[in-house]
């Protein structure tokens, strides 16, 4: 596939994502935000590359002041999210970052080499494989040990089994004209073990990096109250800090080209791009680009607004 050819898939990925999000906006908007969108994420790049723990060491810029907490910690894929673990790192934490098979594998050398350039030990900051069958004994075990788990919630998190009804496995946080949905489990074994759940994300701010962490968020507190009143109050402070973290700037996402949407039955009756699963091939024929859905074998001619330059 041609190098212009990926982009233009990607380009109409994105859109037909956020229009579903984002129905009252006009197109030509939507591609203003994109080029926004492109902006941030090459931005973020470079602050990776420029600020590594080491470095944030020696700046000795935390964005908060450390705060006395262990339990689970709630973030987002949002802005340089990258940085977050390196910041509670120097902050003092023990972090324990939970994350699955195909992230360990390809970051954790990265987290490594960070923490031996930076001169700290190897346990400030350890992994946990989410997809290891053994993984929440892992968490009870960190947490335990008075670590800090660190759980990203992805945009995709509500893709699973459709018989996992909505209310019981899945927490639906309104946004846009449309929903994210987000797993429950973690909730569930927050309460059942008496963990404390907080949430953070990251924030801009006027410092050399440019970004810090947001103060931490109460969403489970163990000390009072039934498992449902407890899991309600949880839902409510997690969708407030979402919209908070959105009212910045939705464009701060870290990945809209992939966001899975729980459509339930009715995308069984949806074709080409609105498709749950649909597998688009894009080519070249007669001047002219196309995608093929091969699912439902139909072709789209990609819009005139994808040009070469």
């Amino acid at each position: 596939m041609k190098v212009q050819e990926k982009q233009n898939l990607h380009r109409l990925m994105w859109l037909a994502n956020v229009q579903q999000f984002f129905q009252d906006k006009p197109v030509s908007i939507l591609w203003e935000h994109y080029a926004t969108w492109i902006n941030n994420r090459d931005n973020f790049e470079t602050l990776y590359r420029e600020f590594s723990l080491k470095r944030l060491c020696e700046l000795n810029k935390s964005g908060i002041e450390r705060v006395d907490i262990t339990g689970i910690l709630i973030t987002f894929h949002y802005g340089p999210y990258r940085l977050l673990p390196k910041l509670l790192v120097h902050m003092g934490y023990q972090v324990t970052l939970l994350v699955s098979g195909a992230v360990l594998k390809r970051e954790l050398n990265y987290y490594r080499s960070e923490l031996e350039d930076a001169g700290l030990l190897q346990d400030q900051l350890e992994c946990i494989d989410a997809n290891q069958a053994n993984s929440l004994r892992h968490i009870l075990r960190a947490i335990k040990k008075k670590r800090l788990v660190l759980l990203f919630l992805d945009a995709d998190e509500g893709v699973g089994k459709e018989e996992e009804g909505i209310g019981e496995h899945k927490l639906a946080v309104p946004f846009g004209s449309h929903f994210f949905y987000w797993r429950t489990n973690i909730f569930k074994l927050a309460c059942r073990f008496g963990i404390p759940v907080h949430c953070t994300y990251m924030k801009r701010a006027n410092n050399p990096v440019q970004w810090k962490i947001t103060p931490f968020m109460n969403i489970i507190d163990t000390t009072n109250g039934s498992s449902e009143e407890l899991m309600m109050r949880a839902f409510s402070a997690l969708q407030m800090a979402f919209h908070q973290m959105m009212n910045q700037g939705w464009i701060y996402w870290e990945n809209w080209a992939f966001i899975h949407q729980y459509n339930g039955q009715a995308a069984i009756d949806k074709k080409g791009i609105t498709a749950k699963g649909s597998w688009l091939a894009p080519f070249e024929y007669n001047r002219k680009k196309y995608l093929f859905d091969v699912k439902n074998r139909q072709f789209f001619e990609v819009a005139s607004c994808f040009t070469d330059s």
